[in-house]
């Protein structure tokens, strides 16, 4: 209960977003509706982020040439999220698995039963 009451860890949410990413099929993604917020509050043509989820899915999935097409910014996105994700998992493997008790000290005076 102690993990919940911090907050989901980062290495969860990256590993479920990356491998999400990986498992749906990129035409599930490339034929559904625009559900971008501020296209739709705004109404802009197109934000900065719009088909950001569509190239990632598609770099995922090493189509690189259409993930460009989706966003240009998929080749910062996508390094930035496998370098964060490798980083946790070394954070995770670098971290001992058992804490050491730290040695019992004996009170002078007192007998050892």
């Amino acid at each position: 209960m102690a993990i919940i009451a911090k907050g989901i860890p980062r290495l969860a949410v990256l590993a479920a977003a990356i491998g999400g990413l990986c498992l749906v099929p990129l035409e599930t993604l490339s034929h559904g509706p625009n559900l971008c917020l501020w296209c739709h509050l705004f109404h802009i043509a197109a934000c900065p982020a719009c088909g950001s989820t569509r190239a990632l899915s598609a770099f995922f999935h090493g189509q690189f040439s259409q993930a460009l097409a989706f966003n240009r910014n998929v080749f910062v996105t996508a390094p930035s999220l496998i370098s964060l994700l490798a980083l946790d998992l070394l954070r995770l493997f670098k971290r001992p698995m058992f804490r050491s008790c730290p040695p019992q000290r004996r009170l002078e005076g007192t007998t050892q039963l």
